[in-house]
């Protein structure tokens, strides 16, 4: 009973936090503005209630912010670093690319965290996730991803860049 509590109040906090977001975005701060955010966010994300079980403590999910809100700057600062990328490829008189797929191992044991570096490497211009294999059925890692990447020099230099830029932030904020 008492975990079902807490769950329903992470929940609670989510959408309220997401409602603010809302207000914040949307430039019009009344109640009815923030109730509505509350009720898209519900909307959203009630089909997905299950991959956010809020296992850990109120207390360990403080302690993890300042993570969460490091991997974010890292995954805004790498979108930005790659659209530069982009554009001075493309801007270039002759198209030098050179794109590839490579085969990168992760290590990711949650299915948020797993789900999160997907989506982070997706994210990130000129990369693409294309297949996923998965040793473990549940969704947790380890696996394999297959990285599609726009401009592949050397396949080790790619892996080692996923693994240092992204998944370790992952890996810091969601396991």
């Amino acid at each position: 009973m008492k975990k079902k509590i807490k769950m329903n109040f992470m929940r609670l906090l989510v959408y309220a936090m997401l409602g603010l977001l809302w207000v914040f975005i949307s430039g019009s701060f009344s109640i009815g503005n923030f109730l509505l955010g509350i009720f898209f966010s519900y909307l959203i994300l009630y089909p997905f209630r299950d991959m956010f079980t809020f296992t850990d403590s109120f207390g360990h999910f403080l302690r993890q912010l300042p993570k969460k809100l490091r991997y974010i700057y890292i995954l805004f600062r790498e979108i930005i670093k790659a659209n530069f990328f982009m554009a001075y490829k493309i801007l270039q008189p002759k198209l030098d690319i050179r794109p590839g797929i490579i085969a990168y191992p992760f290590a990711t044991q949650k299915n948020i965290s797993t789900t999160m570096l997907a989506n982070t490497i997706s994210l990130t211009p000129g990369t693409l996730i294309i297949d996923v294999h998965i040793k473990n059925p549940t969704l947790k890692g380890p696996g394999i991803y297959y990285v599609h990447s726009i401009y592949i020099d050397r396949p080790k230099d790619v892996r080692d860049t996923i693994r240092e830029d992204l998944e370790k932030p992952v890996l810091e904020a969601f396991e």
